[in-house]
């Protein structure tokens, strides 16, 4: 794999942790927190289904050597969305943080050039590392009915960032989660298959600092200067 040098540098300058959220000692969330820890609202990452901590870690690595903090967090076992949002919240709680960003991936088109191919490598070898539960519990909430409600993220800044290729979502999903979020910032990609984030990095990185740009010099910045 291409970047699997930087892959190994990462491994071995960013510790993986794991942070015990409940009172039996069950639910251990993994992360990898990268930069200045003095900053109280970073960029928090959060992997799709198939994915694990580590699958953002050229945001990390990236990010954090421009002064950004960057913390890709992976969820322990849960089995339903209640569950999920209150184990988010004991781990804010952990890491003494208020108000964070939060950057999501999710699974979008079909077509792939070599970039793509790679990236698809990776996260199935990321995906092969799931246990049978972690991957039967993510399936389960994925597939549960359940509906955002936008108007209570209204004043929240929003960027989506999408692809130009060929989805694997129907364009009416698509369309819908433009609608319901119609204030957002849009960043498209001409390409970058069903994980950007890996396969178009550097465009989707800046991204993620034009939307974190808006925030510099407030309490609500993620970078140090």
């Amino acid at each position: 794999m291409s970047y699997h040098n930087e892959y190994e540098s990462f491994r071995s300058s960013i510790p993986l942790k794991k942070i015990i959220v409940d009172s039996d000692g069950t639910k251990g969330w993994r992360i990898y927190d990268s930069g200045p820890k003095n900053i109280k609202s970073p960029l928090i990452c959060l992997p799709p289904v198939s994915g694990t901590a580590d699958i953002f870690f050229k945001q990390i690595l990236s990010l954090s050597a421009k002064g950004y903090r960057v913390i890709s967090a992976e969820s322990p076992v849960y089995w339903n969305i209640n569950d999920w949002c209150c184990g988010f919240k004991k781990l804010l709680d952990y890491l003494e943080l208020n108000k964070v960003h939060i950057f999501g991936a999710s699974l979008e088109n079909v077509s792939i050039d070599d970039e793509m191919i790679e990236a698809i490598d990776f996260m199935v070898e990321r995906l092969e590392s799931l246990s049978q539960s972690e991957l039967a519990s993510r399936l389960t909430i994925n597939c549960v009915n359940s509906y955002v409600q936008p108007h209570k993220m209204g004043d929240l800044p929003i960027t989506l960032i999408d692809v130009f290729d060929d989805y694997a979502l129907s364009p009416f999903v698509r369309e819908e989660m433009y609608k319901c979020y119609p204030n957002a910032k849009l960043g498209h990609l001409k390409n970058g298959g069903n994980f950007p984030y890996l396969s178009r990095s550097a465009e989707v990185n800046l991204h993620l600092q034009i939307h974190l740009r808006q925030f510099e010099g407030t309490e609500f910045s993620s970078r140090h200067f």
